[in-house]
């Protein structure tokens, strides 16, 4: 090839490639949000003035709740759009039509799921309130579609390609959104009757209802199923390590999520007003749940966060009343084994008693982008949608009912407590709400606050509701949800403090019902020590107790530890076994339990923690095929001698093993290991290097592009017990953090312009807008920003407006 041809090639090349690097500069900055100037939002009664802080937080402010809707709406498409058309694809089944047939087992479990239907059924039992701010909402979202003409933030170009163009919002999209956060915060989503199915033909009634910590139901249908599962195989041999599964494996996630909320009444505050605190405990990614934003119509202010794809604010205050959530951990699902056979017919039909009646069947056709369609057949019985076998786990067909099943309107709620003047006003709205239960904390500026339950209980014939429900039996079933009326409420309650942790705040003698999966006491308790101790308290002050990193879980169990090795040392272990237990246990007795670098000692008892998860139940996980057994609350019980002695006994040993012999084992392994990872120096040893978080986006694994999405590692203090909780999961040997506060907020009922709130990265979703990630210092040093509420006050952190026109 001659020299002027070859010059020719490169110079080609050379325009290529310069024509691409420039292309994919135009797509990653196509789609950036707009947060200065004018846009034109079709059928607004008039403008919408929206004022930007530093943090790119909108101040909106509407002629009326209808042009503030559709101003939402735009907002959220403004900075979340790709977030949005995610979610409404993932909770109908859809994904696979963007992003190919990786995405079919989520599509076809959230088919079988019928979500989309759900989110239908609710939209049919709105009110008109609700209406007028699910349509607005719809309308701003569809006006910055359109205004856009085609420049879409760079994932849904990524995923959907150049040609990919959003379909038009309608409310049922907003409402998808409810039943993919009720899934996340529902307990059905870790299919937990299913593992208490496969613990009862492990281990039988009794050692099941020790697992679960009290008299729970057994119905005897069930347990006869249980009986005739096969025995277990692949049993460990003597001195055999079995390898962990479940919560013990690497990946597995450690902890739950949950929040905190509590309420300081007007005798412990600065101000003499009441004072309101929140952290949601939830999934840390990229972009996060919330989106902040305040809200002002003639009649109608409130200021807090949203969630993208919902209009109006879930978590904040109004003018009189401010109110935070956390998750109730609610037992709100049952799950009905079925008998099913096919009739003279042909068509499923399903065992009711004595008779046979007919199964509905739904034939739907899913689209898998760059491959054959997927035909699914959908099955639903009169207890709810029917999902198909798993022999591989001894699992039969099985009807699901759920509290979000049913009409209901999950907004009303919130709009009421926005517009309420006192808790009185509020309390009626409350009852169209059917779940994700939420521990709802109240307060008004007249001094008063309260706790209830916002949501609706099962009202289950028979049973707890704790193992799964023989659905041939008319003795078992649902006949509804109980009247929210019936719901509990604590009013101004003594000692002028109310705490929610997860943990149960009805005492124990109350009458209710009741069935949840608590959280263990020790975030609520810690809470309760801090808050009670004086008066005086101001938001700063209270914004700094969300960021403690004290644990008396991990006090509790280092005292468990020292007292039973103190009493009663083994002897039958070698003495080099001893020995390192010993210097374990001497450096544990005088660590402070606070989960930091600051406090030597939280490194190990890491270790250590693991370690007495795997010692306890790794025997009987891998034994007997089964999960979930090494959560918190069991490991603290066996710890503390609740459990009985059965549990402790290695089944890869002849010996019969006790407190004493696992301890030693445990605290001789967690040294040897923290030796060998760290060096011969305790004081060096860090807790944060080992605990991080990385803020993940879906698409971080893409090559190349993928590094732009993606933040992080972060050191980070705190663990799934402390008030800063954040929960992680051991992957290659670190403990990844998962989930934690996705967001920091407090306010103050007599100065509302001293709110203050922090999110974990940041208001937008574009990863090259400055407020992608522009929070995450702020959050991690356990600091927050202004959250104004006057007009002189949001003047004052005005640094850019946007006008929305006609």
């Amino acid at each position: 090839m001659s020299r002027r041809r070859v010059l020719a090639v490169v110079l080609v090349l050379a325009v290529l490639l310069a024509a691409a690097l420039l292309w994919a500069v135009k797509l990653l900055y196509d789609g950036r949000p707009q947060r200065s100037g004018e846009a034109t939002v079709p059928e607004l009664t008039a403008p919408v003035s929206v004022r930007w802080d530093a943090q790119g937080v909108p101040y909106v402010e509407a002629a009326s709740v209808a042009d503030l809707a559709a101003a939402q709406g735009w907002l959220h498409a403004n900075d979340r759009m790709a977030q949005m058309e995610l979610g409404r694809r993932l909770a109908a089944g859809r994904l696979a039509e963007l992003v190919g047939s990786r995405a079919l087992p989520l599509d076809i479990t959230h088919r079988q799921l019928r979500f989309r239907r759900a989110a239908e059924q609710m939209w049919r039992a709105c009110g008109g309130e609700t209406r007028i701010w699910l349509e607005g909402y719809a309308r701003g979202v569809n006006a910055w579609l359109a205004e856009r003409d085609g420049e879409l933030p760079p994932d849904l170009v990524l995923l959907g390609g150049l040609a990919f163009a959003p379909e038009p919002w309608h409310p049922v999209d907003s409402l998808s959104f409810v039943l993919l956060m009720g899934n996340d915060l529902s307990f059905w989503n870790g299919r937990p009757e299913e593992e208490r199915f496969r613990w009862l033909a492990a281990f039988g009634p009794e050692r099941t209802r020790e697992l679960l910590g009290g008299e729970a139901h057994v119905p005897e249908e069930i347990a006869a199923l249980a009986r005739r599962e096969p025995p277990p195989t692949g049993a460990p041999r003597p001195g055999e390590a079995p390898r962990p599964t479940g919560a013990l494996a690497d990946g597995a996630p450690g902890g739950s999520p949950g929040s905190n909320n509590w309420i300081l009444g007007p005798g412990r505050t600065r101000s003499g007003a009441p004072l309101v605190a929140n952290d949601p405990h939830l999934p840390l990614q990229l972009p996060g749940t919330w989106y902040q934003v305040m809200l002002r119509a003639p009649g109608f202010q409130v200021a807090g966060v949203s969630l993208p794809g919902v209009p109006g604010v879930v978590i904040g205050r109004g003018v009189h009343l401010a109110w935070a959530l956390t998750n109730v951990m609610l037992d709100d699902h049952d799950l009905f084994f079925e008998q099913v056979e096919e009739g003279p017919d042909g068509a499923p039909r399903v065992r009711r008693g004595d008779r046979w009646v007919p199964v509905e069947v739904e034939r739907e056709r899913l689209a898998v982008r760059g491959g054959e369609p997927v035909e699914l057949e959908l099955r639903h019985t009169g207890h709810g949608p029917l999902l198909p076998a798993d022999p591989g786990r001894g699992l039969p067909e099985r009807s699901l009912a759920w509290t979000l099943y049913g009409a209901t309107d999950p907004l009303a709620p919130f709009l009421a407590l926005a517009r309420a003047e006192t808790l009185e006003q509020a309390l009626p709205a409350l009852a169209s709400y059917h779940g994700p239960a939420q521990n709802l904390a109240v307060a008004a500026d007249d001094g008063r606050f309260l706790w209830t339950v916002l949501g609706r209980l099962p009202a289950r014939r028979r049973g707890d509701g704790r193992l799964p429900s023989p659905g041939w039996s008319a003795d078992y079933g649902w006949d509804g949800l109980r009247p929210h009326a019936e719901n509990p409420v604590i009013a101004d309650p003594p000692g002028d403090l109310l705490v929610t942790a997860n943990a149960r705040v009805l005492p124990a003698s109350h009458p209710l019902a009741m069935t949840a999966d608590y959280d263990t006491p020790h975030r609520a308790d810690r809470l309760r020590q801090l808050l009670a101790a004086r008066g005086g308290w101001s938001v700063d002050e209270v914004a700094r107790i969300q960021s403690g990193v004290t644990s008396l879980y991990a006090r509790q169990v280092v005292a468990a530890l020292v007292e039973v090795l103190d009493g009663e040392p083994p002897a039958s272990l070698p003495p080099d076994t001893q020995e390192d237990a010993r210097r374990a246990l001497d450096l544990l007795r005088r660590w402070d339990g606070r989960m930091a670098d600051a406090a030597p000692g939280a490194a190990l008892y890491a270790v250590v923690e693991r370690r007495l998860g795997e010692e306890i139940f790794a025997d009987e996980v891998a034994h007997h095929g089964v999960e979930g057994l090494a959560n918190g609350a069991r490991v603290l019980r066996a710890v503390t001698g609740e459990l009985s002695a059965q549990w402790l006994d290695d089944l890869r040993t002849p010996e019969r093993e006790g407190r004493p012999e696992i301890f030693v084992r445990v605290l001789a392994g967690a040294w040897r290991e923290a030796l060998g990872r760290w060096g011969t120096d305790p004081a060096a040893w860090s807790y944060e290097a080992l605990h991080t978080l990385t803020l993940n986006h879906p698409l971080g694994s893409v090559p190349l592009v993928g590094r732009l999405y993606d933040r992080g590692p972060f050191p980070t203090p705190g663990s799934d017990t402390t008030v800063a909780a954040f929960g992680a999961r051991w992957r290659d040997g670190v403990l990844d953090v998962v989930h934690g506060p996705s967001m920091r907020w407090v306010t103050d009922l007599a100065h509302p312009d001293a709110t203050v709130l922090v999110l974990p990265a940041g208001q937008a979703g574009h990863p090259l807008d400055d407020h992608y990630d522009d929070q995450t210092a702020t959050y991690l040093a356990g600091r927050t920003f202004p959250f104004p509420w006057s007009g002189e006050g949001i003047d004052e952190v005005t640094v850019s407006r946007l006008r929305l026109v006609p």
